[in-house]
């Protein structure tokens, strides 16, 4: 194995314990997001009252303000469909490295279909993650500004071309292949 190849493989190690942990973490907050929509939806009225409670908050002024809970509600599942996608993202890369790790070559039809799920993940998080921030200023401070997010579009963009150039890598391997 090559000096290089090596130190793939062995980034790709480190790289999937992080994804490992990332994953984790994505799942927990999804449990949270879960745990908050069955309190506001299902619980009774003293428990609900109570969590309603910690969403109040005092501005500056002295005024506070509280979130109700049906919009209290439409911001967890915002929050817990953009943690279901960033984790989605999670799994394809982590896929990714996971053959990695095993020296298998990055340059695979699968790893560019993973590519390329990857940039619409992101496209659709560029949609959906920048409405889930123009509901929270809508029931925080009662202005509605919500942008399609621009640079994770782009960021999709960028994606779908790397995978671009995996397709690209793939048919240059099995060029290499068939020649041996």
């Amino acid at each position: 194995m090559k000096p290089s190849q090596q130190k793939v493989k062995e980034l790709s190690r480190k790289i999937s314990i992080i994804l490992k942990l990332g994953l984790i973490v994505s799942v927990v907050i999804m449990a949270l997001a879960l745990m908050a929509i069955g309190i506001l939806l299902f619980s009774g009225e003293e428990l609900k009252s109570s969590f309603l409670a910690a969403f109040e908050v005092t501005a500056n002024n002295g005024t506070t303000i509280g979130i109700g809970p049906r919009p209290l509600l439409t911001m967890f599942a915002f929050m817990l469909v953009d943690t279901a996608l960033i984790s989605l993202a999670i799994l394809f890369v982590h896929a990714i490295f996971q053959e990695m790790k095993k020296g298998c070559t990055p340059f695979s039809r699968r790893n560019t279909v993973r590519i390329r799920k990857i940039a619409l993940v992101t496209a659709v998080l560029g949609i959906v993650g920048s409405y889930s921030d123009a509901l929270v200023d809508y029931y925080t401070i009662g202005e509605l500004t919500w942008r399609v997010n621009a640079i994770g579009l782009m960021i999709a963009a960028i994606i779908y071309s790397i995978s671009l150039i995996f397709s690209y890598g793939c048919d240059l391997q099995q060029e290499s292949d068939e020649t041996l």
